[in-house]
């Protein structure tokens, strides 16, 4: 980044976040603005320190305040204004994420292309956006407006954890009605919290008669000022509403009204309101139904011709409308102004109310502004509608994970609504994305009677909807770690001759979601199974024949599955399989812009070319992917970070390490003492880099927290590698004992799951040596124990000789791997069982045995039966 701060937008970068740029706009300023030093000064404390708040009720011209404090001021400002749509934690970090945007293009791309990932970490995003703004040269400053709006617990906790974390060249100001809850405790007591409160922001007399005289040319006498003083208290407002009234002929209110400030606001408005010209009324009432207005959207709800300079009008007449944008196109009423007009819409005109939600839904949809138009539909009652919108704009919403949005639609409809099948399975994704996998069950019981239901829903939508939900119950299985389940409910798909046509669209799953979290591998994420190789192998094989049945070959998914397989092979030393898989996926994912399964098959491609010491041609390829990034406009995104990543640890293994420094300088790991979400992969090359710079304690820290944190959320792959670093420590730190013990719980996880390729790292061998060692000679009573086999350490010891001499080992005997089916085919065959009784044993298809056996040969390079039970027991596979 580095550059300077900018006002030009970056629309294009949003173009899967649908915006309302006039959110991000800075509020203009009133003409009817008098100075206040006093507030000018306390708000110059702001950037001293890390939060200003700005509390009081509506109408004590907070907005009005720190506006005018910025805009006489040389800094960089994002500002947002907060409504209710913000409850939503991604459409909140969107538009936070959109006002940094503003202020420096570079700030807050990888954390957009986490907000769509599957188990999205609201604390990994936040954090890459604040190692974006660690980066910036200048002090800036966020405005958070009518922050009491939000009401969402985990849109505060995460603010909370922003606050905590951020640098401090930035500073961030609250605007609300009521105190945030969140602790500022600590804040106040280390002297950085900006406090702006309702004794700071009430008028003064001395205020009062200055604004009295910008507005009326004339200063108020000595009673009505003292009248106005007690009976506001200070209240803007209420004060401005004075002033209308008085400016409309009615001499005596001042002296009328009493009361507080619901009882004035109530009064002056009527007051105003009364002596405005009939049309003028009925304009106010009929669009105050809208958040925002433009002239053709007022036409729409009055009947009157547009008119584009009345809205700029009634704004220099301070009639409490309020600009949104600079080109005076869009305007919105003050808060209070609006609570009043709609009062007083329902009690003059109830009859009217739904059908001008409808006209306004109507017009926000032709418009293409959907959300509105779905909020209006919702307010009408126009429940039909609204579900038929709700429907056209759910795909979209899930795949930018707007879950809380869809979520508070869905549940305003109405019962008979919720239950319609095409309804039911969109609230069902929401959920499964959600994480509420406990609601999941009722509404599948639901959704499963519906459609039991005779009519319920046309022909090819009710069979879209029914793969759906099995789809769905698949991945609920999975995020569960059901694999038994998860297994049988795939089984039985595949066995289904009567799957939708995913081309008519009538499959959500078949338009396709974020399924990586940002793992590399993406086996090693949650829907790679965690690292579970075994069961992912399983999964994936009986995928690829699902695949295969019903010719499902260019979807997203499929470009999921394939680079699922080309790791689990490469994992298995299978590379010739893998790079066929790789190759597929690379021109699936290119196909559909799935850049979850592009960037983790390049890897698997350049990692083969460098077993097979093509490295130049394997750097090529990441450099390649990363063009491809740019090209596809993810250059920003935390896939550029992997393959840079990816690089670093190609640099490490060549020794060129000369650049380390920089790099561990611009890692955002150096800057933090703990592990925030899942990034597995960036920092286990952080350690590898630690490690080579001999910083052993500080890799010795974080391989620590890592453990703690992988045992818990049961990532095996993790934990394993983890497990080896921890033993290449304890070696470097003369702790041989210690060293093998580690070693020891890797080879446990390794062998259970059937890792290979994991263990060829050239400082692993002497280690693996030194463990075969141990165990031949029973030095250590504690690696004795059942789980690792000599066998496979001879395999491992293999691989590292072939990774460290692969010119030496083309020509020698390949390691021969097969999958855990073809080792039970090929035990099968050894006991002297045919296909059919193979078949029937392990409930395959015939054709399935046949495909196995024809595998176990091409591995084994053998022609049949009796040459393959030579082959295995020479080997030892047997």
């Amino acid at each position: 980044m580095g550059q300077k701060p900018n006002d030009v937008f970056n629309k294009s970068l949003f173009n899967d976040y649908p915006l309302l740029t006039t959110k991000l706009y800075i509020p203009q300023q009133p003409s009817s603005l008098i100075s206040r030093e006093h507030l000018m000064v306390k708000m110059s404390r702001a950037m001293k320190c890390k939060v200003t708040l700005v509390i009081s009720p509506p109408g004590f011209g907070k907005t009005t305040m720190v506006s005018h404090w910025i805009l006489n001021r040389q800094i960089p400002v994002g500002w947002v204004s907060l409504d209710h749509g913000e409850n939503d934690l991604l459409r909140f970090w969107t538009y936070v994420i959109a006002a940094c945007n503003r202020l420096y293009p570079g700030v807050g791309h990888k954390s957009l292309s986490l907000l769509q990932s599957v188990s999205f970490s609201s604390e990994q995003m936040i954090s890459w956006l604040l190692n974006d703004l660690f980066e910036i040269p200048d002090e800036i400053m966020l405005v958070l407006d009518d922050y009491h709006l939000i009401e969402t617990d985990e849109i505060h906790r995460s603010v909370a954890f922003f606050i905590d974390r951020m640098p401090p060249q930035v500073h961030l100001c609250i605007l609300s009605r009521k105190q945030p809850p969140f602790a500022v405790g600590q804040l106040r007591v280390k002297g950085q919290l900006n406090e702006i409160g309702l004794p700071d922001l009430r008028f003064t007399e001395q205020e009062i008669s200055d604004f009295w005289y910008r507005q009326t040319g004339a200063l108020p006498d000595e009673l009505s000022l003292q009248v106005l003083s007690d009976r506001t208290e200070g209240w803007v407002a209420g004060i401005q509403l004075a002033v209308l009234s008085h400016m409309s002929g009615q001499q005596n209110a001042l002296h009328q009204f009493k009361g507080n400030h619901r009882y004035v606001v109530d009064y002056l408005m009527e007051e105003v309101f009364d002596h405005l010209p009939e049309t003028m009324r009925s304009f106010l009432l009929k669009t105050s139904i809208s958040e925002r207005l433009n002239a053709e959207l007022c036409a729409r709800l009055t009947g009157q011709p547009a008119d584009e300079g009345r809205l700029r009008e009634m704004e220099k007449s301070n009639l409490f409308v309020i600009p949104l944008d600079a080109e005076g196109r869009w305007y919105r009423y003050h808060h209070l102004f609006a609570d009043f007009l709609r009062s007083r819409l329902k009690l003059e005109h109830q009859g009217e109310v739904s059908s001008l939600h409808e006209i306004a839904s109507e017009w926000f949809e032709r418009h293409h502004y959907l959300g509105e138009a779905i909020e209006h539909a919702l307010a009408a009652g126009a429940f039909d509608k609204a579900c038929t919108l709700i429907l056209s704009n759910a795909t979209e919403r899930l795949k930018r994970r707007e879950l809380t949005t869809l979520h508070r639609w869905l549940l305003q409809l109405p019962l008979p609504f919720r239950e319609r099948p095409a309804v039911l399975i969109i609230q069902v994704w929401t959920e499964l994305l959600m994480g509420r996998k406990e609601l999941m069950d009722e509404h599948l019981v639901t959704l499963e009677r519906a459609l039991d239901t005779p009519n319920s829903v046309e022909g090819s939508l009710y069979v879209g909807i029914r793969e759906d939900m099995k789809v769905a119950k698949i991945y609920q299985s999975m995020l569960l770690g059901d694999y038994k389940l998860c297994f049988s409910q795939l089984q039985a798909m595949h066995m289904d001759d009567n799957l939708p046509d995913i081309e008519g669209g009538t499959m959500l799953f078949g338009l396709g979601m974020e399924l990586n979290d940002g793992a590399i591998p993406f086996i090693r994420g949650y829907y790679g199974f965690s690292g579970r190789i075994k069961a992912a192998e399983r999964y994936h094989r009986l995928y690829d024949s699902f695949i295969d049945k019903h010719s499902f070959y260019d979807y997203p998914f499929t470009a999921y599955q394939r680079a699922a397989m080309s790791e689990i092979c490469y994992e298995r030393n299978q590379l010739t399989e893998s790079l066929r898989f790789a190759e597929d996926a690379i021109r699936i994912a290119k196909l559909s812009n799935v850049i979850g399964a592009y960037v983790p098959a390049e890897i698997v491609r350049s990692r083969i070319l460098w077993q097979r010491d093509a490295k130049d041609e394997a750097i090529a390829v990441i450099n390649e992917a990363i063009e491809h990034l740019k090209l596809t406009y993810h250059h920003h995104s935390h896939w550029h970070d992997l393959l840079s990543a990816y690089l670093i640890r190609c640099q490490l293994e060549t020794g060129e390490i000369g650049d380390v420094d920089h790099l561990m300088d611009m890692s955002p790991w150096s800057r933090r003492k703990e592990i925030i979400g899942e990034q597995d992969f960036e920092l286990l090359t952080f350690i590898r880099v630690l490690m080579a710079k001999e910083k052993i304690d500080e890799a010795l820290t974080w391989c620590e927290q890592l453990l703690k944190k992988t045992r818990t959320s049961g990532r095996i792959m993790t934990e394993l590698e983890v497990q080896l670093y921890l033993s290449l420590i304890q070696h470097k730190m003369n702790n041989p004992h210690t060293s093998m013990l580690h070693l020891h719980q890797a080879l446990i996880l390794g062998e259970r799951e059937g890792y290979l390729r994991i263990f060829a790292d050239p400082e692993l061998e002497p280690l693996l040596r030194q463990y075969a060692d141990v165990r031949k000679n029973r030095h250590m009573a504690e690696v004795q124990t059942a789980g690792v086999s000599l066998p496979y350490i001879q395999i491992l010891l293999s691989l590292s000789s072939e990774h460290i001499h692969p010119e030496r080992n083309r020509q020698a005997s390949p390691v021969i791997t097969l999958t855990a089916r073809e080792q039970e085919v090929l035990k099968l065959i050894a006991e002297g069982l045919s296909n059919k009784a193979i078949a029937e044993k392990l409930v395959l298809a015939e054709g399935t045995v046949k495909l196995h056996l024809h595998r176990i040969y091409s591995k084994l390079q053998v022609n049949g039966r009796v040459q393959a039970i030579q082959k295995a027991n020479q080997h030892r596979l047997l």
